[in-house]
């Protein structure tokens, strides 16, 4: 696949106000809107859907579409707008419904890197974006290769196949893999516990493993520690109430399991290079980042500037 050809022009987190509308319009670029929280209903093509969290749409170039977000419950959203010049990306982009269910952790993380690259403008972050979105797209294709065509032609608003999630192919598994092993077990007591006090000798001690041993299994399979993981799955949590929740900080900070809401403070500045209070106030606002400096979107239409 070319990524000469491929061009990620604009991405964007957005947070729709009460009763906040998109008019019906079309436009020459593929638009994804993946749904993080709140709902709303999208017509396109005369057909309406109802969104709600973990739906992607992928709208295709010439679709007449619009959507609206629910008053009582706004719309949040992830949007990639590409342009698309491979044809092999095409034809992969051809096969998907345009409204599909994924739940996966790892599609959303692949969505909220490319985020971060045109957040931060680091060396090759363009290069790295496009990768990111052929990754995104050859995922969501993996994940439903499998769908029947009876299944594709499903009512609109029936979730499209709610494959089972896939523990080893993302960096947070949603449950412990099948067969119980030690670091399935490992992930699937940090899920259901992240918000109590754990420390990895009474974790070892709950598996019956000693910590070395635990320590061992689990960075061999995760590439990183229980304890890494842990803080890193409770700064996840932590994001999900500062984005979707009213809570304060020192409130987010006890629901997630850190200590005091200065060490939340400590640990989200590391990994996130700005406050839990930044990261909130950018969030609830529409953040839009523009890619490629060279395209602008003229009435829903991309224009190249000479």
């Amino acid at each position: 696949m070319s990524f000469q050809s491929t061009k990620v022009l604009y991405l964007s987190r957005c947070k729709y106000k009460y009763e906040s509308r998109v008019v019906e319009h079309c436009h020459n670029f593929h638009h994804i809107l993946y749904v993080v929280g709140g709902s709303g209903t999208l017509k396109a093509n005369e057909t309406s859907y109802k969104m709600s969290k973990y739906d992607m749409y992928a709208i295709p170039p010439g679709t007449n579409h619009g959507f609206s977000s629910d008053e009582s419950d706004p719309l949040c959203t992830i949007e990639v707008k590409v342009l698309v010049g491979d044809p092999m990306l095409e034809s992969c982009l051809k096969t998907l419904s345009l409204k599909t269910e994924a739940p996966h952790a790892k599609i959303k993380l692949i969505l909220e890197g490319m985020l971060d690259e045109a957040l931060h403008c680091r060396p090759q972050y363009k290069e790295i974006i496009t990768a990111n979105f052929i990754e995104f797209i050859l995922n969501i294709r993996r994940l439903y290769s499998d769908v029947s065509p009876a299944e594709t032609q499903a009512d609109p608003n029936v979730p499209a196949h709610p494959l089972e999630r896939e523990p080893s192919a993302k960096l947070f598994p949603s449950q412990a893999d099948e067969g119980e092993d030690l670091a399935g077990r490992a992930i699937r007591y940090i899920h259901t516990n992240y918000d109590r006090k754990i420390v990895l000798k009474e974790l070892a001690r709950k598996l019956t493993v000693s910590s070395a041993h635990l320590c061992r299994v689990f960075c061999e399979r995760y590439q990183m520690s229980p304890m890494q993981y842990l803080n890193h799955w409770r700064i996840r949590e932590a994001k999900e109430l500062l984005k979707h929740t009213d809570l304060s900080i020192t409130e987010i900070s006890a629901k997630v399991g850190f200590q005091s809401v200065h060490y939340l403070s400590r640990r989200f500045a590391v990994r996130e290079r700005m406050s839990p209070l930044q990261y909130r106030q950018m969030m609830k606002e529409i953040v839009e980042l523009k890619v490629e400096e060279q395209f602008e979107i003229v009435d829903h239409k991309i224009v190249l500037h000479r």
